[in-house]
């Protein structure tokens, strides 16, 4: 898995999950815009005082928070984009 400190690799294009069921859709000419639907109450270490971030990093979706710490999960191809 993929623990977000290292250099960014975007990813391309494309509708992606995490393996507890948040989304993320990349699109744009320069992967620029994304679309989030983040489930507070399946990723692990969420609660729901948790703000997600709009864009991946090194392939993760990363939510912060105050209260718990925030998180990641890896974010993978959801076919026909795998």
């Amino acid at each position: 898995m993929l623990d977000g400190t290292t250099e960014n690799n975007m990813l391309p294009n494309g509708h992606y999950r995490t393996a507890n069921g948040s989304e993320m859709w990349i699109s744009g000419a320069h992967g620029g815009v994304s679309r989030v639907e983040f489930d507070w109450l399946e990723e692990p270490n969420a609660c729901c005082d948790c703000r997600v971030d709009a864009y991946e990093r090194n392939g993760c979706m990363h939510w912060t928070c105050d209260f718990c710490g925030g998180g990641f999960a890896e974010l993978q191809p959801v076919p026909p984009n795998a």
